[in-house]
C-alpha cells in the first residue's frame, strides 16, 4: 500500500512539475542569409525550411507545449516578408516560396500574440567577430535589431536586443582583409547615400559573421559584398581621354560624372609625369545627383615634347573615388627661342625681297 502511495506521489509531483519545465521553453527563430546584398534570393532553401516539415515550420506550426519566449532573428522576419511578395532567384528562376511564407508569418502571428518576444541580434552574428572586425557596431546591430522587429512584427514593447553566439570561428586573412576593404569604401562614400542604403551595406557585413553559414556561402557572401562597395565607390569617375597642346597657355577639358543618388562636392587631384607642364590650381566642385559636368584643368607648356596627366576624384576627406585616370599629352608647342628665331628669319627675308625689288626698279629707270 505504501508502494502504491509513494507511485502515486511521484506522478503528481512529475506531472506538476512538466508545465513548469515547459514554461521555460524557449523558441529560436534565426536562419543564415540566402540573400545577396541586392535583396536577390541566392537559393530556394529557405522555402524548404519555411515548410510545415521544415525546420523552421516546425518551430512555428508546432511549437513546444508550453512555451512562453521567442527569441527572433529580425533578419530573418525580412527575408520571409520579402519571400511573401515573390521574388525571382539569381539564376533567374522563379522562387516557389511566397504561399509558404504567407503561412509562416500568419502562423508566427498568432503565435506571438500572448508571449513574450526577445530580439536576437540582427542576422546572428558571432559577438567575438563583430567586436574584432567592427567594435562600433556592436550597440548599433543591437539597437536596430531591437526597432526592426518591434515595426516588422507590429509589436508594442520589447526587450533589448542580445548576442546570442561568442563563436570565434575560423575566417581567411584574405577575406578578413576583403571585408576590411569594403566597409572601408562604404565608409568613404556614406555621405553620398541614403540613410537606408547605408544600413543595408553595414548589416550586409555583419550578416556574414552568423557562424552558421557554410565556408563557402561566407565566402561568396563576402565576394558580393566588395562587388558592391567597388561599384558604389565608382559611382564617381573621371572619363578618359587624350590631348595636344598647341599654346604655351590652354585648359584641358574632363568629364566627371557623378552616379549617386546625392549632389556630391569633390576635389580634382592633377599630378604631371615629368616637368614639362605646370597645372594651374582647381576649385572645389559640386556635381548634381546623376549628372556629369565638364571642368577646364589649366597648364602651362614649359617645353614641347610629351607628358601625362595623373587625375582622380577625392572626397572632401580626400578619400579617392573611383579610379585615378591618366590622360597622355602631345606638346605641339614652338618654344620661344625658336620662335624668336622663325621671326627674325621672316624679317631679314622680307628686308632681303625689299631691297632686291629696289634694285630692279632702279635699274629699268636708267
Amino acid at each position: 500500500m505504501k508502494r502504491l502511495l509513494s507511485l502515486i506521489a511521484a506522478l503528481v509531483i512529475a506531472f506538476l512539475s512538466t508545465p513548469v519545465a515547459q514554461a521555460s521553453n524557449s523558441v529560436l527563430l534565426t536562419e543564415p542569409t540566402h540573400r545577396q546584398i541586392n535583396g536577390e534570393f541566392i537559393d530556394d532553401a529557405l522555402a524548404t525550411s519555411l515548410g510545415v516539415s521544415g525546420r523552421l515550420g516546425q518551430l512555428v506550426f508546432s511549437p513546444p507545449l508550453g512555451t512562453r519566449t521567442w527569441i527572433i532573428d529580425p533578419a530573418l522576419i525580412e527575408e520571409v516578408i520579402a519571400m511573401s511578395k515573390g521574388y525571382t532567384l539569381t539564376s533567374g528562376v522563379a522562387g516557389a516560396g511566397q504561399l509558404f511564407a504567407k503561412s509562416w508569418l500568419t502562423q508566427l502571428t498568432a503565435d506571438i500574440k500572448f508571449a513574450n518576444v526577445l530580439p536576437l541580434a540582427y542576422g546572428n552574428p558571432s559577438s567575438y567577430w563583430v567586436n574584432r572586425l567592427s567594435p562600433h557596431e556592436v550597440n548599433y546591430v543591437l539597437s536596430i535589431s531591437r526597432s526592426r522587429l518591434q515595426a516588422l512584427l507590429t509589436l508594442a514593447a520589447i526587450d533589448p536586443a542580445q548576442y546570442r553566439s561568442h563563436s570565434g570561428f575560423s575566417i581567411a586573412s584574405s577575406d578578413i582583409a576583403a571585408i576590411n576593404d569594403a566597409a572601408a569604401n562604404f565608409s568613404q562614400t556614406a555621405s553620398f547615400v541614403d540613410p537606408a542604403a547605408i544600413d543595408t551595406y553595414r548589416l550586409a557585413l555583419i550578416k556574414i559573421l552568423n557562424p552558421d553559414l557554410t565556408r563557402d556561402r561566407r565566402s561568396y557572401l563576402i565576394r558580393d559584398l566588395t562587388a558592391a562597395a567597388y561599384s558604389q565607390i565608382h559611382l564617381a569617375h573621371l572619363s578618359p581621354g587624350k590631348f595636344t597642346v598647341t599654346s604655351t597657355h590652354q585648359s584641358l577639358p574632363i568629364t566627371l560624372t557623378n552616379g549617386f543618388p546625392n549632389e556630391i562636392k569633390v576635389n580634382l587631384s592633377v599630378i604631371p609625369s615629368n616637368f614639362k607642364v605646370e597645372v594651374g590650381s582647381l576649385p572645389q566642385f559640386t556635381i548634381p545627383a546623376k549628372s556629369k559636368i565638364q571642368v577646364m584643368v589649366p597648364i602651362t607648356v614649359l617645353t614641347s615634347g610629351s607628358t601625362a596627366l595623373t587625375m582622380e576624384i577625392t572626397n572632401t576627406h580626400g578619400d579617392v573615388l573611383g579610379d585615378p585616370i591618366t590622360y597622355p599629352v602631345a606638346l605641339a608647342v614652338i618654344s620661344p627661342v625658336a620662335t624668336w628665331f622663325t621671326t627674325g628669319a621672316a624679317i631679314v627675308l622680307f628686308i632681303a625681297a625689299t631691297i632686291q625689288s629696289i634694285r630692279r626698279i632702279r635699274r629699268r629707270q636708267k
